[in-house]
């Protein structure tokens, strides 16, 4: 196996994406970035949260919107956790668990319990036809009370945008800071492991971005399947599973 990053570039992607951060709304993001690293030093991080009762591997059935909307509050939630509206496309569909999600860093940085809530291989903020969400392709969470067993096969995932190899080390290392970072984007340890490896890519797209934060630094990707495994939250664990992101020049991309 070859090197991996350490040091100050083993930290989170989800806390270093590449947007243009424009004062005055712009800031909004670095400032939370502060507040919640000064609340986690005061206050720590809290426990994992109850697991699922259903596990990593497990066939499941996203429920029916009529049957997940009667669990949900006026604000489309359950216990705290929202049903989006990218998730409705998922309904009635058949997943595979992916990831029991116990504690993780949420939109505002904070590190959250959660109990009795996975994310399933291939729903993500996408929707089930790719045109929806941030364009991140971040994972969805689902609460138990929305799902129930299956013993069905899901159906094949859309066909990637294309394909791409993924640059050497060497040729990674020769984009990156003194800090293991481009475009202030850490290439994260556990990225080396796919040197030389082929995957279905798909763009970032922001599209629910406002203009003052939109993307820096050229193009990015997302690579089918590969998500962050907490790794660069050793002290405390995260089960967000972000979609890594790949700059371009990290790359070799095939014909469209």
């Amino acid at each position: 196996m070859g090197p991996v990053f350490t040091g100050p570039a083993a930290r989170c992607q989800y806390k270093s994406l590449p947007l243009r951060d424009l004062p005055p709304l712009g800031m909004v993001r670095q400032a939370r970035l502060a507040l919640e690293d000064s609340r986690e030093r005061r206050s720590g991080v809290p426990a994992p949260g109850r697991a699922s009762a259903f596990s990593a591997g497990d066939w499941v059935r996203v429920k029916d919107a009529d049957a997940v909307r009667a669990t949900l509050d006026g604000r489309d939630r359950h216990r705290g956790l929202w049903f989006t509206a990218s998730q409705w496309s998922y309904c009635g569909r058949t997943y595979q668990v992916e990831h029991v999600v116990r504690r993780m860093v949420d939109d505002h940085y904070r590190m959250r319990r959660l109990s009795a809530t996975t994310s399933l291989r291939g729903a993500t903020c996408l929707g089930a036809d790719r045109s929806e969400g941030c364009g991140l392709a971040c994972a969805l969470l689902f609460r138990d009370e929305w799902l129930e067993p299956s013993t069905e096969a899901a159906a094949d995932p859309l066909t990637p945008v294309r394909f791409v190899t993924v640059r050497s080390l060497d040729e990674i290392r020769a984009t990156l800071d003194a800090d293991g970072r481009l475009h202030g984007v850490p290439f994260q340890p556990g990225m080396a492991l796919f040197a030389g490896t082929s995957h279905g890519a798909t763009p970032v797209r922001h599209r629910s971005l406002a203009r003052w934060q939109r993307p820096v630094g050229g193009d990015w990707y997302v690579l089918d399947s590969l998500r962050c495994g907490g790794e660069p939250l050793p002290l405390t664990g995260c089960d967000r599973q972000c979609a890594l992101l790949w700059h371009s020049s990290w790359l070799h991309l095939d014909p469209a």
